[in-house]
């Protein structure tokens, strides 16, 4: 029998001759091992005392014997049946949702919070986004240039910021979803063995819409977020990642995107988020929206850095609804590990020089 069950019978038996405390008090002596308190007990036998009629007497929570449920739908004693009675108790769900609860955290593979820490004089991080791969728009000259840059640069490391691939799959026109130079199975063994180049370098990746968001509306499932939390840390929501250069701990919020992005500054998304939900965090990157931005400011006594990286896709929506050109900038910073400081670069190339 489960809880439920045996509120059922211990009440039956002594309700209301004996209260409902002292009923949940003899649960628990009587059975140890099923009531972890006299609490737990009480609040099965209140559950099941929840209806009463006349003369405190259980009239519902309890089920009545099925010769009386007969009666009632046949009017007469001469029929009889075992039609089931439901017998559901919300309490009894508990222990297996919780049981679930944590199997399913154990086997997750995103993190919200993560720390990463390096011994080095000093590193420089770049914010790459928005490359989508398997794009006709893409520039694959460009993507080549980057991950030679990532790969060959030394002390450099990456985060990347989504929209890697184009994953041109929802139904919104024909023109939209004829982007895709590589069918979205092949955009996923490209962008894995693509990974599989870099990932020494990467920090962490986070989810995106073009693929993660994609992918969850038709299926509830990413195989996006599957590969980036197979090889690096994954941060399916807001990532907050500590980056520990030596000694020195620097705080970073990062997303594909952040609300409250505006036409005349793309870093205000992410300025909006260190202002008002997360004011301990001092580096805040994000891209989305192709525009690259750069802000270096005070606030709260922090010197904070917001970033927003650019695109080497120059497609026809972009093109039609934005500008002509497209701005292929991803910005950095130098993090030093010889005290706190943060230097903020317009591009690799800047900080190298």
């Amino acid at each position: 029998m489960n809880k439920s069950e045996i509120a059922r019978t211990y009440v039956k038996k002594h309700y209301p001759s004996m209260s409902k405390k002292k009923i949940g008090e003899k649960m628990r002596k009587e059975m140890p091992e099923i009531f972890s308190s006299n609490e737990d007990a009480r609040s099965y036998v209140r559950a099941v005392t929840d209806a009463r009629g006349k003369n405190n007497r259980v009239v519902q929570a309890i089920p009545m014997h099925t010769e009386s449920r007969d009666q009632r739908q046949y009017k007469t004693d001469k029929i009889k049946t075992d039609k089931k009675e439901p017998d559901f108790h919300w309490r009894d769900t508990l222990p297996h949702l919780k049981g679930l609860q944590e199997v399913f955290k154990k086997g997750k593979d995103s993190q919200d919070f993560a720390k990463w820490q390096i011994d080095a004089d000093e590193i420089t991080i770049v914010f790459v986004g928005d490359t989508h791969m398997g794009s006709w728009a893409t520039s694959y000259d460009l993507l080549c240039d980057i991950t030679e840059e990532i790969i060959n640069t030394q002390n450099l490391y990456v985060i990347l910021l989504g929209d890697l691939l184009q994953m041109a799959i929802k139904l919104r026109g024909v023109l939209e979803v004829s982007d895709n130079a590589l069918p979205p199975k092949w955009q996923m063994r490209f962008l894995e063995s693509w990974l599989m180049d870099i990932k020494h370098k990467v920090i962490a990746s986070t989810w995106d819409n073009h693929s993660v968001l994609r992918e969850e509306n038709a299926t509830g499932f990413s195989q996006y977020s599957n590969i980036f939390g197979k090889h690096v840390i994954y941060h399916d929501n807001i990532g907050h990642i500590d980056v520990c250069v030596r000694d020195y701990t620097y705080k970073m919020a990062v997303a594909h995107f952040f609300r409250g992005r505006t036409m005349y500054n793309p870093c205000h998304g992410q300025m909006r988020y260190m202002r008002m939900t997360s004011n301990d965090r001092e580096i805040c990157a994000a891209g989305d929206s192709h525009v690259p931005g750069l802000m270096v400011y005070e606030e709260g006594g922090y010197k904070r850095v917001a970033l927003n990286c650019g695109s080497i896709q120059n497609g026809r929506y972009g093109k039609r609804f934005f500008s002509l050109l497209n701005s292929p900038v991803f910005p950095c910073v130098k993090l030093s590990g010889m005290k706190h400081e943060v230097t903020p670069y317009w591009s690799v190339a800047e900080a190298v020089k």
